[in-house]
């Protein structure tokens, strides 16, 4: 049990540098790609006064975009004391709640020297309220694309809570769409 336990911590490590890994983007994709970028109205039927006081959709995004694309893009560590609450709120069931362990689990992909500094391609961000949520279109150093999709709760001007979902591409497809 006790190696059990020992062994959470790394699986959530190498599960977050997969995901986070696959945010290089080749120059070639970088020319082809547009971000979409849609807001939808902020809409609040309880009328609780503390509606008034979140940021505005577009500063959520604003928000959002900028921690993305220092965190992952730039490679910058000092983005998660920028950008996230202490007491963050993740769904990731490998990955412990807080700051300091989301810094911890992204450690190997900061100092991984194979793992260079880009341009997040996101391809989608709508933003509601203090919720955000972003697509982004992954390719992974092996060349493997991913459609992730981020979700965001913004709190007090810094991403409080999140969920990730992320999608290989598949070499066929049924119908004629795009992941994106």
């Amino acid at each position: 049990m006790k190696t059990m336990k020992s062994f959470k911590p790394v699986l959530a490590t190498l599960l977050l540098i997969i995901a986070f890994v696959a945010c290089t983007n080749d120059a070639s994709t970088k020319a082809a790609s547009g971000t979409n970028d849609t807001s939808a109205a902020v809409t609040s039927s309880s009328g609780n006064s503390t509606d008034a006081n979140r940021e505005t959709p577009e500063a959520n995004k604003k928000l959002v975009k900028d921690f993305i694309q220092s965190l992952y893009g730039d490679k910058d560590s000092t983005a998660i004391d920028k950008y996230v609450a202490d007491n963050l709120k993740t769904h990731n069931p490998l990955l412990p709640d807080g700051k300091e362990n989301l810094k911890n689990g992204l450690r190997p992909y900061w100092e991984n020297p194979h793992i260079q500094k880009t341009k997040v391609d996101i391809k989608q961000i709508i933003a509601e309220g203090d919720m955000v949520w972003v697509m982004i279109r992954e390719v992974a150093p092996n060349g493997k694309v991913f459609a992730r999709v981020d979700i965001f709760r913004i709190e007090n001007g810094k991403i409080a809570e999140n969920w990730l979902v992320t999608q290989g591409e598949p070499k066929e497809s049924a119908n004629k769409n795009t992941m994106f």
